[in-house]
């Protein structure tokens, strides 16, 4: 045999030999879920854009095959690298943040760049496409909050206290940028990233009962606020009776005069159509509308739903336009898919989340695991915020369902997401096992 053969042979070797490699440090069954997610979004996203002609669906697969480039290369790469960049990747992080934020405190705009979108600012404009920095500020805010957390190990708070106050204000900045512009739902995803980190990195629990003291007083207060402004509602209300949406008619000029600075109006409705939607909107026509409508769909769906492309909520229009695909998509895919077709995505995402968990108790370091909490924490509430949302359980805060909703900024931060936990997988296998354990992880 010649050289050059001998060569070649060698050659394709060493490549087969490194695919063998990487296929049996894949966790496949994570690429399995996401594919059948993501495909079926595109299909929802197909059937709820239907009535209105959109080419929402084809975007969303060019968002699809993107992240998929994302996912592949970001699990190729050691996870442990991103340790070192931690805090230019936070920074980062933030710098993509300020200047839609600091348009929105200044309530202007940047002529096409930065512009005010249903009151909101919260994308930047580069013409054949868009991004929304919120979404990628979840994924540098948890790989910055995770370094410090393995860098430094927490106890008491007595005696952590300083690292505890950097973890709450690494991700209060973001949490405050992005609340600002405003995105309620994007800036409350903060809460149970930081706090999950903080409690598997072993903080006391005497700071989660301050926590959570500290949550009841502050939801005293909203509520204050909330039933002045439905009382102002209702007298508007009994004073023009035939007015259809009092609370539009109310809609802005409340907060103009409110003590309470930190909702806007949209918001309280938001709030109130949950907790007293007769109050808020007593002829089901205004701000409860959207949340009847999804309600709806999900009980015509039955328990094998009305079929593929045949759901009337989103293609008649009476889901709404503006998140029909977007962060009603449940509902719509309910009404189609029935409770069977329900309950096997609600299965796939803890099929998922069961992965992830697996993951984080064996990864080979502590920075690993708390990455991969930290994921859980981020995809969880995504999760169930926005499927409680569709069937009226949670308030209205818009928050996508991920692999599913429409968005591609939202889309490529969930393959990212993931691609970290794929990451962590993969550079935690040594010889077919897992190494570490969870007590190594987290106690080292």
């Amino acid at each position: 045999m010649s050289p050059m053969i001998k060569e070649s042979n060698s050659q394709a070797s060493a490549w087969w030999d490194k695919f063998a490699n990487f296929s049996w440090r894949t966790d496949w069954t994570q690429v399995l879920i996401i594919f059948f997610l993501s495909s079926l979004g595109v299909v929802a996203i197909n059937s709820a854009g239907s009535y209105r002609q959109s080419n929402y669906a084809e975007s969303q697969m060019i968002f699809v095959g993107i992240g998929w480039v994302a996912y592949w290369g970001l699990s190729s790469l050691d996870y442990r690298i991103l340790r070192v960049h931690a805090r230019r990747i936070f920074i980062i992080g933030i710098l993509l943040l300020l200047p839609v934020s600091l348009c929105a405190l200044a309530k202007v705009d940047l002529g096409n760049f930065i512009r005010g979108v249903y009151g909101a600012r919260r994308w930047m404009d580069f013409g054949p496409f868009s991004i929304q920095p919120s979404e990628f500020a979840k994924v540098t805010t948890l790989v910055f909050i995770a370094h410090l957390l393995a860098l430094h190990h927490v106890g008491s708070f007595r005696a952590t206290w300083f690292t505890t106050l950097k973890v709450m204000a690494s991700a209060m900045v973001p949490f405050f940028l992005i609340f600002v512009q405003p995105d309620l739902g994007s800036a409350l995803i903060y809460l149970p990233l930081s706090f999950a980190l903080l409690y598997v990195a072993g903080l006391s629990l005497r700071f989660f009962w301050v926590a959570g003291v500290s949550a009841l007083i502050l939801s005293a207060v909203v509520a204050v606020d909330l039933v002045s402004y439905a009382s102002v509602v209702s007298n508007y209300s009994k004073e023009n009776p035939d007015d259809r949406n009092p609370a539009k008619a109310v809609r802005g000029k409340y907060q103009e005069q409110s003590w309470f600075f930190l909702l806007q109006d949209y918001q309280r409705e938001r709030l109130l159509s949950f907790i007293a939607p007769s109050v808020i909107d007593p002829r089901g026509l205004g701000a409860t509308w959207n949340v009847r409508q999804a309600v709806i769909a999900v009980g015509r769906g039955g328990l094998s739903g009305q079929g593929v492309g045949m759901g009337t909520q989103a293609k008649f229009g009476y889901l709404p336009e503006a998140a029909a695909h977007n962060d009603f998509l449940f509902s719509g895919m309910a009404e189609e898919i029935g409770f069977v077709g329900g309950s096997l995505v609600i299965g796939s995402f803890a099929l998922l989340f069961w992965r992830i968990f697996r993951t984080a108790a064996k990864a080979a370091d502590r920075f690993g695991s708390l990455l991969a909490v930290g994921v859980a924490a981020v995809l969880g509430a995504h999760v169930l915020i926005n499927i409680g949302m569709n069937i009226d359980l949670m308030p209205v805060t818009g928050v996508p369902l991920p692999f599913l909703s429409y968005g591609g900024s939202f889309v490529l931060s969930c393959f990212l997401l993931l691609g970290l936990v794929q990451s962590i997988h993969r550079h935690s296998v040594d010889d077919g096992q897992l190494k570490g354990s969870s007590a190594a992880t987290f106690n080292a």
